[in-house]
């Protein structure tokens, strides 16, 4: 995944896209987030860190200072979302606080608008 490394944000919306309804073709919990991930990469990238994407499920990002990533929760709201999490220092990269969870399009919309809110 580091061919994503220094990919504009309109290639790794698109990668993630792909993934979702390449994985999970049937499944419109999933794919509903789709019209979402355009807008949390976008806000991503209007902080002041930087961001690569290590496994093919998520998007990791760091600011200041700090470690987090973007994933799909299927527990998140009542029809899954987009959590940003925090990754604590460690072996095998331990999750730590829930910082946003994105259930709907105006929450992403929310988040694109000011992404450090949460942080």
């Amino acid at each position: 995944m580091s061919h994503l490394a220094d990919a504009t944000p309109e290639r790794i919306a698109d990668y993630f896209v792909s993934y979702l309804f390449a994985k999970y073709p049937d499944n419109r919990h999933v794919r509903r987030v789709a019209s979402w991930v355009g807008l949390i990469v976008l806000g991503i990238e209007k902080l002041d860190g930087h961001r690569y994407v290590p496994r093919n499920r998520q998007l990791r990002f760091e600011y200041r200072g700090r470690s987090f990533k973007a994933r799909f929760n299927h527990k998140a709201g009542s029809r899954g979302g987009i959590e940003i999490v925090e990754i604590l220092p460690g072996r095998g990269a331990p999750e730590g606080k829930l910082m946003r969870s994105i259930t709907n399009l105006d929450e992403a919309a929310d988040f694109y608008d000011d992404p450090s809110g949460c942080f």
